[in-house]
């Protein structure tokens, strides 16, 4: 076992569950952690303790991270529907339960399986989009033209405290990577976890990083819509750019739980890891990173609203948590909702509609990928007897 997967800690809480802390120290999930327990790789002064054990301050807590056996990716002909393509990259409308990346959970079936088969194929699956995403873009080259000059004068005072936050959070990454309580993290940078600050998902191991090809930014396994697909490195990092310096404008639509009141709100509040449950983020009132989402109702339901979304900043679950934070989680959300296993089998959340000026040939691009049936039958089933629309 090569040193660098090996982890040395001296404990500096109290009481604390030693699952739980070590998911929390060692930025991996909680079930990580019991599996490193339970298989024998944590030791507690030279024996094997459980899961629920106690801790006492400065016990020495020793360990290693197994190495997992490398991946192989295989191109599966996998449909896909194909809203955009040019000879740069293509915009696929992802569909309900597929996962965007390959992980150790899930080596077949994803997005980027479908997308080696494609392009092995040469692509081109439809023609004439890039004709219509012209098109498209003009209308909403339009629309942007309206709304730019309110989103400018608010994105010089969001950049000025984005600034100081990413100083902030450089400052933060580091004391994580290099001090873990009173102890060192001896396996060098290593972590699990996502990473959205530039719209991309990212496993720190090397051997993910190679195995997302084309992939500029990343939807949960059930969210459904619109991703794009560079089919060059220089393109990807083009468009990862894009979305890094906050220039590509995104639309959700969803279906949230009790009715709106406003026609439209502003959500702020930092995004980071939940305290105690590590698989959710929540808003947290110390550290996270900072985030802001607009959202405007659609119609009002009997019982819900149907809204559109407008996330400014790109953070893991953003308006997930967000709607769930102000009392109107999305409907189906086993995670962050309240009433969602007896609704629907998956979160009513549809990434709707990106737009952005193309990185190549600096044309407008606008892309819309149609509500799925789902959505659009609850919403007419649970109608109201006269709509009330906002739009």
């Amino acid at each position: 076992m090569s040193s660098e997967r090996r982890f040395h800690l001296i404990c500096d809480e109290e009481g604390c569950r030693l699952d739980v802390y070590l998911s929390r120290k060692l930025s991996i999930t909680r079930t990580k952690a019991k599996d490193l327990i339970k298989e024998g790789h944590v030791h507690i002064s030279g024996t094997l303790p459980k899961s629920s054990t106690k801790l006492k301050r400065l016990l020495h807590i020793e360990g290693e991270i197994p190495e997992e056996e490398p991946m192989t990716l295989e191109p599966q002909d996998i449909p896909l529907e194909i809203l955009y393509e040019d000879e740069f990259f293509l915009a696929v409308s992802k569909p309900q339960g597929m996962v965007v990346h390959p992980s150790f959970g899930h080596h077949k079936d994803t997005l980027v399986n479908a997308v080696l088969a494609y392009l092995e194929k040469g692509g081109s699956g439809r023609q004439g989009t890039e004709d219509r995403g012209q098109r498209a873009g003009d209308r909403g080259q339009r629309a942007e033209d309206r709304r730019q000059k309110t989103e400018d004068r608010r994105q010089k005072t969001e950049d000025r405290g984005q600034r100081a936050e990413d100083r902030r959070q450089k400052t933060e990454d580091r004391g994580q990577r290099t001090e873990v309580g009173r102890g060192s993290l001896e396996f060098g940078g290593w972590r699990e976890g996502e990473d959205d600050r530039n719209g991309q998902f990212a496993m720190h191991n090397s051997y993910l990083v190679s195995f997302r090809p084309g992939i500029v930014h990343r939807l949960d396994k059930d969210t459904t819509g619109v991703i794009l697909v560079a089919k060059d490195s220089k393109t990807q990092e083009m468009l990862s750019a894009l979305f890094k310096e906050r220039n590509v404008r995104k639309t959700y639509r969803a279906v949230v739980e009790e009715t709106i009141a406003e026609n439209g709100l502003i959500i702020e509040g930092n995004i980071g890891r939940h305290p105690i449950d590590r698989k959710k983020m929540a808003v947290l009132k110390d550290g996270g990173r900072s985030a802001y989402t607009e959202m405007r109702v659609i119609e009002r339901l009997d019982g819900f609203t149907y809204v559109e979304v407008y996330p400014k900043t790109g953070r893991t679950h953003q308006i997930r948590v967000h709607l769930s934070h102000i009392g109107h989680p999305i409907v189906g959300d086993i995670v962050y909702g309240r009433r969602a296993r007896l609704l629907t089998k998956r979160p009513f959340l549809h990434a709707y509609r990106i737009e952005f000026i193309h990185p190549v040939n600096n044309t407008p691009i606008f892309i819309e990928a149609p509500v799925p049936d789902d959505i659009e039958e609850f919403v007419k089933s649970k109608k109201r007897e006269e709509k009330e629309t906002k739009f």
